[in-house]
């Protein structure tokens, strides 16, 4: 009996408390306490104290029998306002119509702005190619051409950090003349496409094909006016297309990011590959090796934008586009758009800048000062340098015949 009445004792005192445990995303509150089922008045007390105990959820329904329950479901929250590029291609020939691109991609920005979508301005745009090197007007003209034949979306998206990707085209801009009643009329005609695609897959989500017709008397029909007549039909557009993609733009699916999957990728440099042959002459552990190669190196990786470490290297990034720099002092820079994937090298050939030419005058002369900082470095720590061995011997300074420093066989000062 006393065992019965201890386990009812921890019972109570468990059920007293209000619990919460989740499942597919519910949590069942309980409390367990007299209740009359038909006091709603305790329901409705016993509901607001769950709710301003759990201020992320929401109640949304009770029960009661001996114990009461309380479901609760997280609270909806609106999803993010969604970043969107915006591209605009004119086909047709009509004069000054290339003009209009950008004042198009401003209109329907602005209306797309309205519902609640982050339009990425044309610095950022420029920014952002600029930022992977896609500088000359012939590199970013391809580039843009790719994402209207569709083969380029993920990348551009990739590089511009967006979601979605808009490609609007001015297919045809016309003008006919009718008559109508008896009077010459011309009708001006506009088609436009839109499309837009998820960054993730590239896969469209929405398009459209409009078009619209205005007709305009004979005598009013002036050639060089035709411009004004399109624009006022894009102004038509603009507006017609926002207000569908603000309708529909919520139901547009969303392919989640995978998780950031980083892999491993290794970046080594000519100036590398000279230490790794001055070592041919040095007894030290693999720490110290691995330690001068890096400080007498010299070489700085970066990666969009910031510093990982020194060169030679094994370094962790996202799979995909990055921008890669490679950096020494009075070598030229090396920086280009790299495809990072699991087990990529990286061999980069450094070349003297036209101050290290100045310098040193070739190659071969920063060669020497390396290996005299290489053989200063590691003395330094306690190690002796062979100097007798092939990569030593071929080191010099200046012009042997003018008497000018020579690492050679027996030749045991350092400067």
């Amino acid at each position: 009996m006393k065992i019965l009445s201890i386990n009812k004792f921890f019972a109570v005192a468990f059920l007293s408390c209000i619990t919460a445990f989740t499942a597919l995303s519910q949590q069942v509150v309980s409390e367990n306490s007299k209740l009359d089922p038909n006091a709603s008045a305790e329901l409705a007390a016993f509901k607001k104290r769950v709710q301003a105990a759990n201020p992320g959820m929401e109640v949304v329904s009770v029960e009661a029998d001996v114990v009461k329950r309380a479901v609760l479901a997280p609270i909806p929250q609106p999803a993010a306002n969604p970043k969107v590029a915006i591209f605009v291609r004119n086909q047709t020939r009509v004069p000054g119509m290339d003009d209009e691109v950008d004042g198009i991609r401003d209109r329907i920005g602005a209306e797309l702005a309205g519902s609640g979508m982050i339009i990425m301005d044309q610095a950022e745009i420029v920014n952002g190619f600029n930022r992977y090197k896609v500088t000359t007007a012939e590199e970013r003209a391809g580039l843009v051409a790719g994402v209207f034949s569709g083969g380029s979306t993920v990348r551009v998206a990739q590089m511009l950090g967006c979601e979605y990707i808009m490609l609007v085209k001015i297919v045809r801009a016309s003008s006919t003349k009718r008559k109508a009643g008896g009077r010459p009329v011309t009708i001006f005609t506009l088609n436009m496409s839109t499309k837009v695609n998820e960054a993730v897959q590239g896969s469209s989500v929405y398009g459209s094909n409009w078009s619209r017709k205005v007709p305009v008397p004979g005598e009013f029909a002036v050639a060089d006016e035709a411009l004004n007549y399109y624009s006022d039909l894009v102004d038509q557009w603009s507006v017609e297309t926002g207000e569908e993609i603000s309708t529909k733009a919520p139901t547009w699916r969303r392919v989640n990011a995978a998780p950031a999957n980083l892999v491993n990728f290794s970046v080594s440099t000519t100036i590398d590959k000279l230490i790794e042959g001055l070592e041919s002459g040095v007894r030290a552990p693999n720490e110290l090796l691995d330690e001068m190669r890096r400080v007498v190196g010299g070489v700085t990786v970066e990666l969009d934008g910031a510093a990982l470490g020194s060169s030679p290297g094994t370094f962790q990034a996202s799979l995909g586009l990055h921008q890669l720099r490679v950096t020494r002092q009075w070598m030229t820079p090396w920086q280009k758009t790299v495809n990072i994937q699991e087990g990529v090298a990286f061999n980069i050939g450094l070349e003297l800048s036209d101050a290290g030419i100045i310098r040193y005058q070739s190659m071969e002369g920063f060669r020497s000062l390396v290996a005299f900082s290489y053989a200063e470095a590691v003395m330094r720590k306690g190690v002796k340098v062979n100097f007798d061995t092939a990569a030593w011997r071929d080191v010099s300074v200046g012009d042997k015949k003018a008497g000018d420093v020579n690492v050679g066989v027996g030749t045991t000062v350092v400067r």
